[in-house]
């Protein structure tokens, strides 16, 4: 083994534990020894702590999955393979969006991606937030910090030409053209990473890395661009390729290149330090991403759009749903799987997306039959969910309703009546899910819950609207509730109240059997859950 440089720095080994508070231990010299093929775990680092997936970018529109216990060797890689809007473009960066859980990407043509990472169906292929390349261009040397601010639900953008930028994370649109980067001279910001990485976080802090000064700042406030030193980086890099922190944890790495060599390391928030964890598989790595947090959304029947983690349902965030008519409720919620936008059916059968970071909802569409200008929704309570193959918003309700819609214009088809088959009457359906809730699905069944049987049911075919049993709940329900799949587990969750009780369930979809995970407080209308669940 030929070591080449040895370097003594002095940092804090932050133990790390998914979903856990930042324990600190005193701080502790170590020796930190540089290409090494295999370099021994430091006291406290994440390779001793826990497995942490993360992804990484190749400047070549490549994606590698990896554990940062073993970074060197991908789990999986994938390439960027279908919907860029121009078939030479490149992406930059990439990073998960906590509202949702969707890996995002940007590319030197200015457009904004979802990339779909799941393994089994279609990954990487990509799509544009909008054909439209946001406006201004990223200028200069493409070099970019591109980073979700949690607590608004909007992109950061900055460069090593100090331009600093807001996104829209649904449109691609340009919030604002913030303050340029300053605080020193000849700024070359590279890379920059948000704290608290979850949806609903209340605070965050804006970390800025320099690899021309080998430094860290605290960009405050974001918006003026203002620079503020943390502290020298400990390692002369010569360059960065990606920048992020964990979510609940706090916990930093970056992928730099040191000695010739990409490597990912920890990054000592408090002072700068940087500790290798290991090297980084070949090629450039321009991006890392570590995964947010789960998160759900549920919808109550005062228009209070609540913000959880589903593994954690008793800590909740709750938003006040603006902008609706007066006396109009919403009535069923789902995330969109194209866009990432939260859209809800309201009282009024017009359609609304609403804004995840402030709970603002803005009026998308009426729903309208073509052949019947006098189509009005019917019902008390109603399931809706996005088939993610069709792109279709099917709405289902408990008079046997079964519409599907187009929310680009609204125009709705008007289905085959719920029934079940050989029996009379009209099932009293109140909540719907589809399964491979992703961009790129290509299969995907529906499953419908009626609250007077408390069974759930297949709905096949879906424009048809034959139901057939699957099995009873096992509980008595009331017809308020939500229902949604996980598009990565494909474990179905729903919001039930029993008894007065609510109380956040698993669904077995071959049984029908619901089983409790955690109790909740208040009853809900509607209920969607975020990606990677």
């Amino acid at each position: 083994m030929k070591i080449s440089k040895v370097f003594r720095i002095s940092l804090k080994a932050p133990l790390f534990l998914i979903g856990l508070a930042i324990l600190n231990q005193a701080c502790t010299e170590q020796t930190l020894v540089e290409e090494q093929e295999q370099p021994q775990p430091l006291p406290g680092s994440l390779r001793t702590q826990a497995d942490q997936i993360f992804y990484a970018l190749t400047d070549n529109n490549t994606i590698y999955e990896l554990n940062v216990q073993n970074p060197g060797t991908p789990i999986r890689t994938f390439k960027i393979q279908d919907g860029l809007e121009d078939q030479n473009e490149r992406l930059l960066a990439i990073d998960f969006r906590p509202a949702t859980g969707q890996l995002y990407g940007v590319g030197n043509k200015n457009h904004t991606y979802t990339i779909n990472i799941r393994p089994d169906m279609n990954p990487g292929r990509v799509k544009a937030l909008s054909p439209v390349p946001f406006n201004p261009a990223i200028s200069g040397p493409s070099v970019v910090g591109f980073d979700f601010n949690p607590t608004v639900d909007r992109i950061r953008l900055v460069s090593n030409t100090a331009q600093n930028m807001r996104i829209h994370p649904e449109d691609n649109s340009l919030v604002a053209v913030d303050g340029y980067l300053k605080g020193y001279d000849d700024v070359k910001i590279a890379a920059a990473a948000y704290t608290n990485n979850f949806a609903g976080a209340a605070t965050t802090q804006l970390y800025d890395i320099d690899p021309d000064a080998n430094k860290l700042f605290l960009q405050m406030p974001p918006n003026d661009g203002v620079l503020k030193e943390v502290g020298p980086l400990s390692m002369d890099i010569s360059d960065i390729g990606g920048f992020d922190i964990a979510s609940g944890s706090n916990y930093a790495i970056a992928s730099v290149l040191f000695n010739g060599v990409w490597q990912l390391v920890e990054v000592n928030l408090s002072t700068g330090a940087l500790t290798k964890i290991g090297n980084l598989p070949s090629g450039k790595i321009i991006g890392i991403a570590i995964p947010t947090s789960p998160v759900a959304y549920a919808v109550t029947s005062s228009n209070k759009l609540l913000i959880f983690n589903p593994m954690n349902a008793g800590t909740r965030v709750e938003k006040t749903i603006t902008g609706l008519p007066m006396g109009v409720n919403i009535e069923g919620i789902d995330i969109r799987p194209a866009d990432g936008r939260l859209h809800g059916l309201g009282s009024d059968g017009r359609l609304y997306t609403i804004d995840m970071g402030n709970g603002a909802a803005k009026f998308l569409n009426n729903l309208k039959d073509i052949s019947n200008p006098n189509f009005k929704i019917s019902g008390t309570q109603f399931g809706v969910d996005f088939n993610p193959v069709a792109d279709r918003l099917r709405i289902v309700s408990n008079t046997g309703q079964n519409l599907r819609v187009n929310v680009h214009d609204g125009v709705t088809i008007i289905d085959g009546m719920l029934n079940i088959p050989a029996m009379p009457g009209t099932p009293f359906i109140t909540a719907a899910a589809y399964t491979n809730s992703f961009l790129g699905s290509t299969a995907t069944v529906l499953y419908d819950m009626d609250s007077e049987s408390n069974t759930l049911y297949k709905q096949n075919p879906p424009n048809g609207g034959g139901l057939e049993k699957i099995g009873p709940l096992g509980i008595d329900i009331d017809a308020a509730n939500g229902f949604d799949i996980g598009n990565k587990t494909g474990t179905a969750y729903a919001l039930l109240t029993v008894g007065g009780n609510t109380g956040l369930y698993t669904i077995n979809l071959t049984t029908g059997a619901a089983t409790k995970v955690s109790d909740f407080v208040g009853s809900v209308k509607g209920f969607a859950l975020g990606s990677g669940i």
